[in-house]
């Protein structure tokens, strides 16, 4: 019996607080409803310009006799008598609807009551509403998790999104009320008629809808509202680089102002982005565009509720080969009280074309927009990942969205946060689609950014099996210089293998040594086996680059639209071998670039664009010292030469201590030569097996003769191949010419 009183009890608890509960939503809904209706019907503003001329129709004509001042009298009491109209019947049905609301709401209550305390025994029968939300948090947890250690992440991550399907689902509350755009909002200001032809209006409904993910800059977005809100300079120019979200926060501004929540002065404000290629499409003449453009920006002033935004502003702001000046018109209208602008640009040309402007900064208030952190990047992308997942209809794992935060972090350093993780995480979504799967992995992610990027984001096993043997096969294709190829060696493997804790290039060397030693030879053999082609390799001969003019010629140049031959096969080669030969011979303007690259593994092009060096193995050769080689009588070691090119000037210490590593390649001895003689010998050998069928043979005698009668030992290896080509390869040619030997024969060459 106590246990069934007990139970009872229980259950009327229940029914109880299921039914308070919906009696306070009632009043709840009903009192915000209350409040919310005069918002809805812009009441305030609809009685503040009751005699206002409709849709801010006046008579612009300047009245010059009576019969003109008759007919604007006319003009202009016919326009504020259709205003006082319209303003005047909503501001009416506003009072039947609130007294029609007022009058029901007895009845209105009483029939809610009744069906509340009838359907609140059915809500015995029903899942509570932690019971609900539990049940979501396992499958929530199913779709997203993978690795155990991750669950509090995915924990976290659900609350979040169910906090915000809560609030949005709660449709009475006041912020969700208030997010209805309110009626009338533009009857007391102007059309726009010839501007909207060259215009796209962002505070519309049909622009927001193609918005979905709203990611606010709530700092940005206060600022630029203040100064909006100013009475003069209250001009906005949002400067930050590439992808950073400039123009997320312009949309997020346009979205604040729609949907009421924005500062109160900017309620009813339009934000019209100028299609300044159409209006500069529009007249050839400079003097007939300019004119155009102030046409539109006085339309804009008229209609006083008009906010202008530029992007790219910098363009329009000086005269170049490929630009347009309109600062006039822009500095004319932007002082005005009517007219505010919005103007969008980057750092690098808000130095070179507006700050030096004064005219034109003075009238701007500059936004600084930053690349965000990898924690609000994060943040970001929790939310954006749940519309991918709608998009898509695909689940994004929680290890998905860690892999893509830290892999974009390190490999897409071109692109600042949240535009590239969004973009990687996007095609990660398409990949997972177009292979049939339906949970992104943080292995599609690594797919999805080695296509990208073009770089392999992952230790494979095939490149394990290469590091291993790397020591042992460049002795095998290198002469002599096995102390060199091991200590190069050691280095490369612990570079990949720590690749991603790194903010410099993969590696970074300088071999130093006498003229045709195998520098460059060993770059290139690295190149080959490491990464599997030539096409990786990225080689530049410093001593075209001797003068500070020739700098242009690397990173590009502004004023001609260059890109610059270092800046661009970086970019279209990110990852590989990039050789520097006869580094010395370089101005010293090109070293301090270099130094930055090795120090910090980019570099800026001349438009401030970053280059990313992070995936390259750099290796400078140099020359400079090989005459004190062959002048000491001891063997050079590496800090003894070093010393000798700080006090020769070659290179600062500074630069030096970049490297991760300075090797000595040590002179060729005579048998050295031989060595490789004989291997560039062996390849022409293969060479015309493989084309003629036929063997060839060297007496080593005649062999060793050629190479001491023509070949100098200052020069290394240098001068080998044309040796035996002028000797060797010469005789084999005219023996196959004259038809004096035929395929399978062998001819001993003596």
């Amino acid at each position: 019996f106590v246990k069934m009183f007990l139970y009872t009890l229980s259950m009327w608890q229940k029914i109880c607080g299921y039914f308070i509960n919906n009696l306070r939503i009632f009043f709840t809904a009903t009192f915000n409803i209350f409040i919310f209706l005069p918002y809805f019907f812009s009441i305030k503003t609809l009685i503040k310009t009751l005699f206002y001329p409709w849709k801010n129709m006046y008579y612009p004509k300047r009245v010059t006799s009576f019969s003109l001042w008759l007919e604007k009298i006319f003009f202009n009491l016919v326009s504020r008598s259709i205003g006082f109209f319209m303003r005047f019947s909503l501001i009416v049905f506003y009072l039947l609807l609130q007294i029609v609301f007022l009058l029901t709401f007895p009845f209105l209550f009483s029939i809610f009551f009744v069906l509340n305390f009838v359907f609140s025994f059915f809500f015995l029968f029903k899942k509570t509403p932690s019971q609900i939300k539990e049940e979501e948090l396992r499958n929530f947890i199913r779709l997203h998790l993978i690795e155990e250690k991750n669950k509090e992440k995915v924990i976290a991550w659900f609350n979040e999104y169910y906090k915000e399907k809560e609030k949005k689902s709660n449709w009475w509350l006041k912020e969700n009320l208030f997010l209805y755009p309110p009626l009338a909002r533009d009857w007391a200001y102007g059309y726009t008629y010839l501007l909207s032809n060259y215009s796209d209006e962002l505070t519309s409904e049909e622009y927001l809808r193609k918005k979905p993910s709203i990611i606010d800059r709530d700092q940005e977005i206060r600022e630029i509202e203040e100064v909006l809100s100013k009475s003069d300079l209250n001009n906005i120019l949002i400067v930050g680089e590439e992808g950073v979200g400039k123009h997320t926060i312009v949309d997020s501004l346009a979205y604040r102002i729609y949907h009421g929540i924005a500062n109160q002065r900017l309620i009813y404000r339009r934000i019209l982005k100028l299609k300044m290629e159409k209006i500069l499409e529009e007249y050839q003449d400079p003097i007939k565009r300019e004119s155009f453009f102030e046409q539109l920006l006085q339309e804009a002033a008229e209609a006083k509720n008009v906010i202008i935004f530029i992007d790219n502003i910098d363009r329009y702001l000086h005269q170049s080969e490929n630009q347009v000046d309109l600062s006039y018109a822009i500095k004319k209208f932007g002082e005005t009280e009517n007219l505010q602008i919005i103007g969008i640009t980057t750092p690098y040309l808000y130095q070179k074309f507006i700050f030096p402007n004064k005219k034109i900064s003075q009238i701007f208030s500059k936004i600084d927009v930053y690349e965000i952190s990898k924690e609000a990047a994060y943040k970001i992308l929790q939310k954006k990942a749940l519309n991918l997942e709608k998009k898509y209809n695909v689940f994004i794992s929680i290890e998905a969205i860690i892999e893509t935060i830290e892999k974009s972090s390190f490999y897409l350093t071109d692109i600042p946060f949240p535009e590239k993780a969004i973009d990687l995480l996007d095609l990660s979504c398409i990949k997972t689609k177009e292979e049939g799967g339906k949970i992104v992995t943080p292995n599609v992610v690594d797919h999805a950014l080695s296509q990208k990027a073009h770089i392999p984001v992952v230790l494979t096993e095939k490149m394990k099996e290469k590091l291993i043997n790397l020591e042992s096969y460049l002795k095998s294709e290198i002469i002599a210089q096995d102390q060199v190829i091991s200590r190069l060696s050691t280095i490369i493997k612990n570079s990949f293998l720590l690749r991603e804790k790194r903010n410099k290039p993969l590696a970074s060397f300088l071999f130093l040594g006498p003229t045709g030693v195998g520098k460059t030879h060993t770059a290139k053999a690295l190149c080959r086996y490491l990464f599997g082609s030539d096409k990786y390799l990225i080689r530049f001969d410093m001593a075209e680059y001797q003068l500070k003019q020739d700098v242009v010629k690397l990173i590009g140049s502004y004023e001609t639209q260059e890109p610059g031959l270092l800046s661009t096969a970086i970019r279209e080669n990110p990852y590989g071998v990039l050789i520097l030969d006869e580094l010395e011979k370089s101005t010293h303007d090109l070293l301090n670039i270099f130094l930055t690259i090795l120090d910090e593994g980019y570099f800026f092009d001349s438009t401030g664009h970053r280059v990313d060096c992070k995936n390259l193995i750099i290796i400078a050769t140099s020359n400079a010292g090989s005459y004190y080689f062959y002048q000491s009588t001891n063997p050079l070691d590496t800090h003894t030469l070093i010393d000798i090119l700080i006090k020769k000037n070659f290179f600062n210490a500074e630069f030096l201590n970049r490297f991760d590593a300075i090797l000595l390649f040590n002179p060729l001895s005579l048998k050295d030569l031989i060595i490789i003689s004989e291997k560039i010998f062996n390849q022409l050998k293969n060479d015309l097996f493989s084309l003629y069928k036929i063997n060839i043979l060297v007496d080593q005698n005649y062999f060793k003769k050629i190479i001491n009668d023509n070949v100098d030992i200052r020069f290394g290896a240098r001068d080998l191949a044309r040796v035996i080509k002028e000797n060797i390869e010469k005789k084999v040619i005219d023996l196959i010419l004259k038809n004096k030997i035929k395929e399978k024969e062998t001819i001993l060459i003596t």
